[in-house]
């Protein structure tokens, strides 16, 4: 089983380049199944029902998000009819919606879920460990071979620490949040791991926002509406594959595609 995961999709930009790549990408590296980050797919923050239905349309499978889950109000009137969508367990907002879902693909049963980190996040409103803990605690009698997280936090070093601590459950464990891709994918032991998958969205930006607005807004202090950086875009995401008699991930490969 290959899975293909895709990073933060920032704004139009975003969107537009994984409608563009995603059937390639599924063809060329063999994909079975697709999931992405869309938390900033709305203008850069949250999602719309819209948007959901358009990129289950193109090709993903599974979406997860982040702490800008519910800036867009409509997703509570939408949430339910949202199947495929995952939200964060630990975010504040969060009075709908799925934490986790199972994935069952050829007699293995994978758990997909979606946390936020704990420092710097102001969003989330108890620690990852709590979070993983009462979701292994829910789903333990659930027969899941292991655990796919999206763990969408700041800091580097809680990733790592996230993935060793949780090295006999979660087997995948992929960092969203920070929009640049890292070079550090790699397996430690049976987990296959990346610190941050990266984004897909307008390449010369500050992190997928326009570069005049990012400097004001930090130098001079002005107050904006977050505007996207126009033009065009990169797209990261990173490639696993799972070993199906020995139900574990094997091999996890990093991807970017820049414009120039």
């Amino acid at each position: 089983m290959r899975i293909l995961f895709i990073g933060d999709i920032v704004g139009k930009s975003g969107r537009d380049i994984v409608s563009s790549l995603l059937y390639s990408l599924k063809v060329e590296y063999n994909i079975d199944l697709v999931i992405a980050n869309a938390e900033n797919s709305a203008h850069g923050k949250g999602i719309t029902y819209k948007i959901y239905n358009h990129l289950i349309n193109d090709g993903v499978d599974y979406i997860t998000m982040g702490n800008h889950t519910f800036s867009k109000k409509e997703i509570y009137t939408h949430i339910d009819e949202m199947d495929a969508l995952i939200v964060p367990y630990n975010h504040e907002k969060r009075t709908c919606g799925k934490y986790y879902q199972f994935i069952d693909y050829n007699n293995m049963r994978i758990c997909l879920t979606n946390i936020l980190g704990t420092a710097l996040m102001g969003e989330s409103n108890c620690s990852m460990f709590d979070s993983m803990n009462t979701i292994l605690k829910e789903t333990s009698e659930c027969n899941v071979d292991f655990y796919f997280v999206d763990l969408h936090a700041e800091t580097t070093a809680e990733k790592r620490i996230f993935a060793e601590y949780y090295k006999d459950y979660a087997k995948i464990v992929v960092g969203t949040h920070t929009h640049v891709q890292t070079a550090d994918e790699r397996m430690i032991n049976d987990v296959a791991f990346i610190t941050d998958v990266g984004m897909c969205g307008t390449y010369d930006s500050v992190i997928g926002r326009d570069i005049s607005e990012s400097i004001n807004a930090m130098i001079s202090k002005e107050h904006s509406q977050y505007t996207i950086a126009e033009g065009e875009a990169i797209l990261c995401a990173v490639v696993i594959e799972i070993d199906e008699k020995l139900k574990k991930p094997v091999s996890i490969e990093r991807l970017q595609f820049r414009p120039y």
